[in-house]
């Protein structure tokens, strides 16, 4: 089959952070089916415009801000929406990871008039929103796209719902979960002298990097068995890390802002730590948390997020309210005890073999894309 994953926004700092990472993965294993998977995509960044994404190749076009204060709703490509017109006809189907934002949107509109049937992956990121812009964008925009979806996936219950409120009742969804490809090179590694705790998200609010920060501090005073570390793009937050970084002297090397990486590169930073937090709330889905899983890292999450009480009931994290105190005694105890760090990272290891694997994933999207078009 000829598929086309179709993306918001691609840049060099993995600002658009999970989608991006599910479409990437979801077209590599496509491929090694011997599908021809591509993704379509904005793009912003310095440099020469890439061809492909970790091997997947990519058509990728400038973005313009069309919508004043606005993140990624706002961006339009008209490169994008004009390769889009000219080449439609070259699909079989097209997997749409919808948000409500122009890309996504426009993107759609064009298949459904160019009779090309698509499919679409929320990541709950489509959830009711009570302003009346976001009432009328949903209601003329939003919700006819996504109703005129072969297909729309969803992650959990609670965005199935969501969803259906948005679109209606009659919309029908697919419980679609993400997955990552097992990693060969997971194995258990020397307890080192200092161990690497590592945060590794966007600098957004609700990713709660200041949570992180202070929680650090909290066990890492005194101490010089361990270091903390935050890796992520600056969505915000930023500044207000740079003032507790600097207001502090005492966590001079203690509490460390990496910058921002690449997927890829990320990956790579991933798999060299001894413990990964992400302490952010409501998380539909975190593809984070699973790729330290993946890594044989073990991960401390929050009690909201998503996937929390499935993983939680195999052992396979461990769960925290994610307020600083509660999360530094997650941290203390995971810190000082070896063996439930190992525990944590056979059972991670377990659960991404059994129920998060890319192959099964895509055993899915194989039988719903069938079900849509005349591929053999």
């Amino acid at each position: 089959m000829r598929v086309l994953h179709i993306v918001t926004l691609v840049d060099d700092r993995n600002s658009y952070g999970g989608p991006l990472t599910v479409a990437i993965n979801q077209c590599q294993e496509l491929r090694r089916r011997g599908h021809d998977a591509v993704i379509a995509a904005g793009w912003r960044g310095e440099g020469d415009v890439p061809t492909e994404i970790e091997g997947v190749p990519a058509h990728l076009f400038p973005v313009t801000p069309i919508l004043p204060r606005t993140r990624f709703a706002g961006l339009y490509s008209f490169g994008l929406a004009r390769w889009l017109r000219n080449n439609s006809q070259s699909i079989d189907i097209a997997h749409v990871h919808f948000a409500r934002d122009l890309v996504p949107l426009s993107a759609a509109r064009t298949l459904y008039q160019a009779r090309i049937p698509y499919v679409t992956q929320t990541h709950g990121m489509v959830v009711p929103d009570a302003r009346l812009a976001a009432r009328l964008l949903d209601r003329f925009a939003a919700a006819p796209v996504l109703r005129r979806a072969a297909c729309r996936f969803v992650l959990t219950p609670a965005e199935q719902q969501a969803l259906l409120a948005v679109c209606g009742p009659q919309s029908q969804t697919e419980h679609l979960p993400n997955g990552i490809r097992i990693r060969e090179t997971t194995q258990l590694k020397p307890v080192p002298p200092v161990l690497d705790v590592l945060f590794m998200a966007r600098l957004h609010p609700r990713k709660r990097v200041m949570e992180f920060a202070q929680a650090a501090e909290q066990v890492g005073a005194g101490r010089t068995d361990v270091a903390f570390s935050i890796v992520g793009p600056d969505d915000g937050d930023l500044p207000q890390l740079r003032d507790f970084i600097a207001s502090r002297p005492h966590l001079d090397k203690a509490l460390i802002y990496e910058g921002s990486l690449t997927h890829e590169s990320a990956l790579h930073r991933l798999a060299r730590a001894d413990i990964y937090v992400l302490p952010s709330v409501d998380e539909p889905f975190p593809m984070s948390i699973l790729e330290a899983l993946g890594a044989g890292v073990p991960a401390i999450c929050t009690d909201s997020c998503g996937i929390a009480e499935p993983l939680s009931r195999s052992k396979a994290v461990a769960v925290t309210s994610g307020q600083p105190g509660a999360l530094a005694k997650t941290l203390e105890n995971l810190i000082s005890d070896t063996a439930q760090r190992t525990a944590l990272r056979i059972a991670g290891l377990e659960a991404i073999h059994s129920e998060y694997s890319i192959e099964a994933v895509v055993d899915q999207l194989e039988q719903h894309y069938r079900k849509f078009t005349d591929g053999d």
